[in-house]
């Protein structure tokens, strides 16, 4: 294989991060390290993912993966920080996952034990490569998401024929181009149609117009920069060759869409700006995966806000969250749900907020469980 020939480092077999001031760090983060890293995936894409399956296994097992991820604040503490950051230095060129992860994105490897190995090896040897980048964010900015958010929209816009985007936690905004994309039950060759299995059957009416698209991130990322691409690729899964090739001809595409308007800051920072740049028109507010993030407090100050828009009319919000974020004034889970599955939250124009359904993280199929 092109990749082998690593070996292991002064930090010996443990590959402890003496010296790294993991003082700091406590049994209980290593603890929690561990769980995050052995339910990092839903148990539906286990299978379908053989090598970022066993690397987290392996992780898991593993006491300079366990520190590197226990080193991160619990908000931030995602697995998948650790993998974008690996593959990040494949993209760049590392002359051992480079080779490796291209053979993984081929579907080429002979033994992905062996691949698993060598990822944990390259770790231990200059652990810092890894540690140096931890100030990073996952920003998936998933466009398989659009096939959920249109149903949704759909839904919660239909009485009004004209609707303005806001997407907190935007990324690079793509799925504030959630138009862009059809939704197909069956894989497309075609990059723009995203495939989606609607549990119910079709649900989606016809989208309203789009007006003006608004994100707000703390770290927006910009498609004409070769940088946040690579990052942004980085954050896929390497073994899902469609999503790779169709972050690819978005990059492409991007020029001719329509331009964003992108607020740089955090949600209580450029939130309500947000709103009143889109108060022209009917509005709905979207989050998906970004309050997992957040802390208590910050959460509490958003649904506030967005909920109290929406009862006071002209605003709308969908909340595609972990069903660990815990919603005001909605109740738990109202029957058992697939586990790794993303708990949809609505808050409709003058009503309060209300469960709308679940679906995969990454919109691979959906489900409606409101009236």
């Amino acid at each position: 294989m092109r990749w082998v020939g690593v070996r292991y480092n002064r930090f010996g077999e443990n590959g402890c991060l003496a010296g790294k001031g993991t003082s700091l760090i406590t049994s209980l983060d290593l603890d929690d390290a561990r769980r995050r890293y052995e339910h990092a995936l839903a148990p539906e894409d286990v299978a379908r993912l053989p090598f970022y399956a066993a690397l987290l296994r392996r992780l898991s097992q593993d006491a300079t993966a366990l520190e590197l991820l226990a080193s991160v604040r619990v908000q931030q503490r995602n697995p998948m920080l650790i993998l974008a950051i690996l593959q990040w230095l494949a993209l760049g060129g590392h002359p051992v996952l480079g080779p490796l992860y291209d053979d993984v994105r081929r579907g080429a490897l002979a033994s992905v034990d062996e691949a698993v190995e060598v990822v944990v090896v390259v770790l231990r040897e200059d652990v810092t490569l890894v540690s140096r980048e931890l100030g990073r964010s996952t920003q998936t900015n998933e466009p398989g998401r659009s096939a959920v958010l249109r149903a949704v929209l759909a839904d919660v816009a239909r009485d009004h024929p004209r609707v303005n985007l806001v997407e907190v936690g935007c990324s690079a905004g793509i799925n504030l181009h959630l138009d862009r994309f059809t939704v197909s039950e069956r894989e497309s060759s075609d990059p723009f149609v995203v495939t989606c299995h609607d549990v119910n059957g079709p649900l989606e009416r016809a989208l309203p117009s789009l007006g003006r698209r608004v994100g707000v991130d703390p770290h927006p990322l910009r498609l004409t920069n070769r940088d946040d691409q690579r990052w942004l690729k980085a954050c896929l899964w390497p073994e899902e060759q469609n999503r790779h090739r169709r972050l690819d001809a978005i990059i492409d595409a991007w020029p001719t869409w329509e331009p964003l308007d992108v607020l740089r800051g955090t949600a209580q920072e450029r939130l309500l700006e947000a709103l009143e740049m889109t108060d022209d028109a009917f509005t709905v507010v979207v989050n998906t995966w970004v309050l997992f993030y957040l802390s208590d407090d910050e959460r509490e100050w958003y649904f506030e806000t967005v909920h109290a828009a929406a009862r006071r009319g002209g605003v709308a919000s969908i909340s595609i969250e972990s069903p660990l974020v815990v919603v005001p004034g909605v109740a738990s889970a109202q029957r058992a749900h697939p586990s790794g599955a993303s708990r949809i939250v609505v808050a409709r124009e003058f009503a309060l907020p209300e469960e709308w359904g679940w679906c995969h993280p990454h919109g691979r199929w959906l489900e409606k469980t409101c009236p």
